[in-house]
């Protein structure tokens, strides 16, 4: 659910790089998602790189749900690293909400804006689906944009490799999810299971600045917090659940855990109200953030 108080609303201003990227672990995945857009439009003609900012406008709206135009627009007034990740300056705001719609869909009428376009959203999408802790995504927008491509797009245009890639990147977190509870489970048995090289996994999750390993801890870890998080599970053992999802040792588990999300394990059972975000991170991200 949309909530103005989400991780890096603050005060209005603009972000740079470095204000996103505390270190290497911790980099936000905006940060990756945006390299992933400029990656998409680096060889577009210069009218489609115009549209990257509203792409990238249009990536918020669905990873973090806002339910409107009206609200997106208002977190880009005042919400520091979305302002960053949609390239915004100073006191820029390039769209009143009804230039925004109209914007969008003048972008998604062209061939070349609707191309890259959809690349960006099978992409994004494909990256925040390995991090559900970190995003709210808005399925059924992005299944809305999607089947009006598909009406729209003649098949022999539509972004296959991309869609390609997709799929890997979606049966990989299945297989993690699968054997999750494996503490052997690593890149070379994702390969196998995927009829594919380790190169070729590590160039598949390197896509979208992730590497095997990590994705493997943050998934465990995100299961982890949630059942920390669920009342239904509180008669359970914080040991046990760590063991359930292939962590072998428990102060590991902890250390990794306050690691990513800067509150203990066993803290997080004290604070089920609060909104756990990641330690370290972005302008305005803190560590407990109320949710309403």
């Amino acid at each position: 659910m949309y909530d103005s108080r989400a991780p890096g609303f603050i005060k209005h201003g603009s972000a740079n790089r470095a204000d996103v990227l505390p270190g290497a672990d911790d980099v936000h995945p905006l940060v990756h998602i945006r390299s992933l857009v400029e990656d998409i439009c680096k060889d577009a003609t210069l009218s489609a790189i115009r549209c990257a900012p509203l792409i990238r406008a249009a990536l918020l709206q669905a990873l973090y749900s806002f339910p409107s135009h009206e609200q997106l627009l208002e977190q880009l007034r005042y919400n520091t690293l979305y302002r960053w990740f949609v390239g915004l300056r100073g006191d820029e705001l390039p769209w009143r909400e009804s230039e925004y719609a109209s914007a969008l869909d003048t972008m998604r009428s062209d061939d070349r804006g609707s191309v890259l376009f959809s690349r960006a959203v099978i992409e994004a999408h494909a990256y925040a689906a390995l991090m559900p802790s970190r995003f709210r995504v808005d399925t059924s927008l992005i299944e809305r944009w999607s089947r009006a491509e598909a009406a729209g797009a003649d098949s022999a245009e539509r972004p296959r490799a991309e869609a390609t890639r997709t799929s890997r990147l979606e049966r990989a977190r299945t297989v993690i999810l699968r054997r999750i509870a494996d503490p052997v489970l690593d890149a070379d048995a994702i390969a196998a299971e995927l009829f594919m090289s380790r190169r070729a996994l590590y160039l598949l999750f390197e896509r979208h600045g992730l590497t095997p390993t990590r994705a493997i801890r943050e998934i465990r870890l995100d299961c982890c917090m949630r059942l920390l998080r669920d009342a239904r599970h509180s008669h359970r053992k914080i040991t046990d659940i760590a063991m359930d999802h292939g962590f072998q040792h428990f102060a590991s588990f902890s250390r990794q855990f306050k690691l990513r999300y800067g509150i203990s394990p066993s803290a997080v059972r004290g604070a089920r109200q609060l909104v756990i975000g990641p330690r370290r991170g972005v302008p305005g991200e803190r560590d407990l953030a109320a949710a309403h």
